[in-house]
């Protein structure tokens, strides 16, 4: 029977006392995100932040992958997982699972993502992603043009066959 967590001798862990001092110990890492498409800075102030928990084939190719192509930030890195602040708003898990990768990944019914507020913020990640040359799941589209929940949206696969979708409202209030 599998361990639903790593025994303590296992874990690759940092020391953490809060959020930011987990970003300040990784942000030394040679894992850094890239520059200027999410502002990764920890909430610690509210109620909560989201959870997504995501299968990766490889923590490493993970771990650099969110963090250099989507600018996600590596909190933790254990031995079976890496946690990342996504956007400061989601805590994202990518947890090591070699059995679960799926071959030919589809858009739906599952995905995780982001709902970005500002178009330029939207348009930055897009154009970073066409510079890395990146392939598309789902090209930059607009759907549901000339309404109130007109929003421009794409999909990209991680490394692992996990849909990530980014989209972006016309009216933020309509992202609900």
């Amino acid at each position: 029977m599998g361990r639903s967590h790593p025994r303590r001798e296992d874990r690759r862990e940092l020391t953490t006392v809060g959020a930011e001092q987990a970003v300040a110990e990784l942000g030394s890492t040679q894992f850094k995100p890239a520059a200027g498409l999410l502002d990764n800075t920890p909430i610690t102030t509210g109620r909560y932040i989201a959870h997504i928990a995501v299968p990766c084939r490889d923590l490493e190719e993970a771990a650099r992958w969110y963090a250099e192509v989507l600018g996600a930030q590596p909190v933790r890195i254990l031995k079976d997982r890496v946690t990342f602040s996504f956007g400061g708003v989601l805590q994202l898990v990518c947890h090591l699972e070699r059995r679960t990768i799926a071959p030919n990944p589809r858009a739906y019914p599952r995905h995780h993502g982001l709902t970005l507020l500002h178009m330029e913020d939207f348009s930055r990640l897009k154009d970073h992603l066409e510079q890395l040359g990146i392939e598309f799941l789902v090209r930059p589209a607009v759907r549901f043009p000339d309404s109130a929940h007109e929003h421009q949206t794409f999909m990209v696969v991680d490394p692992s066959g996990n849909v990530v979708e980014f989209k972006c409202y016309v009216r933020p209030e309509y992202c609900y």
